[in-house]
């Protein structure tokens, strides 16, 4: 794995253009509206997953993703904030929000028109957004869409909650800038990560888990599966099916689900442990008479936490399954971008080394196309 043959091949790609995020003006959308978010699959996944990891109690609950196409009863109020989000901008789900808000009953009345995050072309939802003077956020030309966190996918929804995102956008620009020179604690995860990843495919890892210790990245779980099976399961121009299966995971829910797997199943995959510093809260258990662990009288949920992170780790690697552990020292917004960045990296320069185009997505257009025969759209 020749790590300058690699880089070359990422930075000289049409679609990698979001290694350098760009800062562009968000309109302000008041932090007590609800945010109506319509999109699916990399024009979701990032906002929620930042949405679930830094929002207060009140931001989440005002956060309203509408990404189904199934029957809703939503009714509209004048302070809803809406968002259209799709890269391509022909999005069948988003199309089906477009028609079904337009239906409702509120629409002539809310306070301000929706805001649209598309590519900025000649695609039928920026050619709307233009008609109706709605506000337009571009994703550029040369990012795709599950790669899409640093753009305003990722960028509006900090602002909405009252977040900072350029700390965000600079957390992404300091690691991709460790990463491309091989420095820094970044550069040494995203090479290592690189590697594992590569070198275990070859020799049967095909199957990998991302866990988060922590119940407010569960979402990004969601993220970081799209990103790797999308990228990393295709077909190599010698027509041999090569790829990766991402296992979303989140501790210590897991343990009792997909645990037993990982420990006694076959050998072929590795977990991601990713845990969060956290400064222990202090807190006093009531325990009842009978109770099996007296002892939990003197512990705290963040003790407990670490303690499950340690030990289903080290049963883990007790077994021979390859273990990597990832430490954040807190949540917020440079953090998110770093970590985000880094697994974005990671997928791309896994994608070269396997000799796979990790921006495209052939296979997916064949069950669109499909759907739309069925649906007599095409």
């Amino acid at each position: 794995m020749n790590r300058e043959i690699l880089w070359k091949a990422l930075e000289s790609h049409a679609m990698a253009g979001w290694r350098s995020p760009r800062t562009l003006d968000l309109p302000s959308i008041p932090a007590a509206s609800r945010l109506l978010w319509c999109g699916i699959g990399g024009s979701l996944l990032p906002s929620e997953t930042l949405v679930r990891a830094l929002g207060s109690p009140e931001a989440q609950a005002r956060w309203t993703p509408l990404a189904s196409p199934e029957p809703s009863d939503l009714q509209l109020r004048k302070d809803d904030q809406i968002v259209f989000a799709s890269k391509s901008g022909k999005t069948l789900e988003l199309w089906t929000w477009i028609g079904r808000l337009r239906g409702l009953p509120g629409w002539e009345r809310l306070e301000r028109p929706p805001v649209v995050i598309t590519q900025d072309d000649a695609n039928p939802l920026a050619t709307l957004a233009r008609a109706e003077g709605w506000t337009l956020l571009p994703i550029p030309t040369d990012v795709g869409g599950r790669f899409s966190a640093f753009t305003p996918v990722g960028t509006l929804p900090l602002a909405w909650m009252g977040r900072d995102p350029e700390a965000f956008l600079e957390g992404g620009r300091a690691v991709a800038a460790e990463a491309r020179e091989g420095t820094g604690p970044w550069g040494s995860r995203i090479g290592a990560m690189t590697e594992s990843l590569v070198e275990g495919y070859l020799e049967g890892i095909s199957e990998w888990v991302l866990m988060p210790y922590a119940l407010r990245l569960e979402t990004l779980s969601a993220w970081w599966a799209q990103l790797v099976a999308e990228s990393l399961g295709k077909q190599a121009a010698d027509g041999t099916r090569r790829g990766l299966t991402p296992i979303r995971a989140v501790g210590p829910i897991d343990q009792h689900s997909q645990l037993q797997r990982w420990m006694a199943g076959p050998r072929n995959l590795g977990v991601v442990f990713l845990t969060v510093k956290a400064a222990a809260v202090a807190e006093r258990l009531d325990l009842p008479a009978g109770c099996p662990y007296p002892a939990l009288s003197g512990l705290t949920g963040t003790r407990i936490l670490a303690a499950q992170a340690e030990g289903t780790r080290e049963a883990l690697e007790g077994v021979g399954v390859p273990v990597v552990h990832w430490e954040l020292p807190e949540l917020n917004e440079r953090l998110l971008g770093e970590l985000m960045m880094a697994w974005q990296l990671i997928v791309g320069l896994a994608g070269f080394a396997l000799e796979l185009d990790p921006f495209d997505q052939p296979a997916v257009e064949d069950g669109k196309i499909r759907t739309f025969k069925k649906l007599g759209l095409v």
